[in-house]
């Protein structure tokens, strides 16, 4: 017997759970938040009842809620040693500002890491009668899918995957293995991505106009694999301009400095990083406004962070431009200012006269290389779709159906099904 039960991120983008049980035991498949005020958490799950917990990747809609299994109880956690890291720095990040609304302190997510079990990409795991392994998934550095082997079945869980090529990650292949079932995001199952070598270029020539007309580039962008994206990219291409970093991303740079088997181009990543002059305090972001060419700072949606006071200074001069490099969640400061032009300075909505851009620079998989994955699927898996909104769930699940001939499901939260 092999059963799964969906406790998250079903036809919704956050707090991904999925629980898996065997003849023998239980493992559960991450444990996500939907931030917010208070946080979402998916559907209650018993840490006493759980013999192990996967975190496949650091971004807190996978791995926010797994604190709270360690109130009392001690079960293993397995994840590679960069998602274990980056995720501390996060979850320490979130308890900080949301410390009233969440079922756990600092010294859940200290017992937590205690109980950390680091894995390599393909190295297998036994726990009863489970036995899983981590592949890449080409999302973030040290993010996995997970290759479940129980009870004479095959599972494969994607978690957030990209089948690109990126400057900071290689890509996630389809597996050679024959599945009985496959779990798998659908993020932008509706949705293309540009060519990515052409985005590069764009965006590269872009940033040198601004500057070459005098202005400064404020690029609003997440802590972990964004920022370091946009950097890699700005050296890669020659820029020769100075780029300063701030944030959080400070610490998540020094964790793949000591762990070159995260990153694509160690060397490269190495040569990119010193090229970035690092923000340690405000006498050093006062002196980035009148020195800096290129500005990467939090948050990536212009909800709080540092990004937020360069805003204040540069987004209300023209000769200066704001490119926004990631996906802004309708609503945030980000999607504001895409969709309406403003931004919010104390608590006044002001027009930016500063240039706005949107540069897709995503770390999911796009509709078509998200088709192909399925369809490089080996026999006839059955497929469940998950991670997205509602209509890219259900668009990707008929998709499957029609075009590939698979049994598919997005599933509903709550909802069980045998394997």
């Amino acid at each position: 017997m092999v059963k799964l039960s969906f406790m998250g991120g079903t036809h919704e983008v956050g707090r991904n759970a999925i629980l898996l049980q065997s003849n023998e035991a239980k493992l559960l498949l991450e444990y996500g938040v939907k931030v917010g005020e208070p946080p979402e958490f998916p559907a209650h799950v018993r840490a006493k009842d759980l013999d192990g917990i996967v975190m496949a990747h650091a971004h807190l809609d996978h791995s926010g809620g797994v604190p709270m299994f360690y109130l009392s109880e001690r079960k293993p956690l397995f994840c590679t040693s960069t998602t274990a890291d980056i995720s501390k720095i996060l979850l320490e990040d979130m308890i900080k500002l949301n410390n009233y609304y969440l079922p756990f302190e600092y010294i859940e997510l200290d017992n937590m890491m205690k109980q950390r079990n680091d894995l390599a990409y393909g190295q297998e795991v036994k726990l009863k009668d489970i036995n899983f392994s981590l592949q890449n998934a080409g999302h973030i550095p040290g993010s996995a899918m997970v290759d479940i082997d129980v009870n004479g079945k095959s599972i494969l869980y994607t978690s957030d995957f990209n089948a690109i090529e990126t400057r900071l990650c290689t890509a996630a292949r389809v597996p050679k293995k024959k599945y009985d079932t496959v779990i798998i995001e659908s993020t932008y199952a509706t949705h293309e991505h540009p060519e990515r070598k052409q985005l590069e270029i764009d965006f590269i020539k872009a940033v040198k106009d601004v500057i070459n007309e005098g202005g400064k580039v404020l690029i609003p962008a997440f802590a972990v694999g964004r920022s370091q994206e946009m950097f890699s990219i700005l050296h890669a291409h020659g820029f020769e301009g100075t780029i300063v970093i701030d944030g959080m991303a400070r610490a998540v740079d020094r964790i793949l400095l000591d762990r070159p088997e995260a990153v694509k181009t160690p060397a490269q990543f190495e040569q990119a990083c010193m090229r970035a002059q690092e923000v340690r305090g405000w006498r050093d972001r006062r002196k980035a406004i009148s020195q800096a060419n290129v500005i990467i700072a939090p948050s990536g949606m212009l909800q709080g962070g540092t990004a937020v006071f360069y805003m204040e200074k540069l987004g209300f001069r023209p000769e200066n431009a704001i490119f926004l490099v990631s996906f802004q969640v309708p609503g945030t400061g980000g999607s504001k200012l895409l969709e309406q032009g403003t931004f919010n300075i104390a608590e006044k909505d002001e027009k930016v006269t500063a240039k706005i851009r949107h540069f897709d620079f995503s770390s999911h998989t796009g509709a078509t290389p998200l088709q192909n994955f399925i369809k490089g699927l080996k026999g006839k898996p059955e497929l469940y779709v998950i991670h997205g909104e509602a209509d890219s769930c259900d668009f990707l699940a008929q998709w499957a159906q029609d075009e590939c001939g698979l049994k598919a499901t997005a599933p509903n939260q709550g909802d069980e099904f045998e394997v």
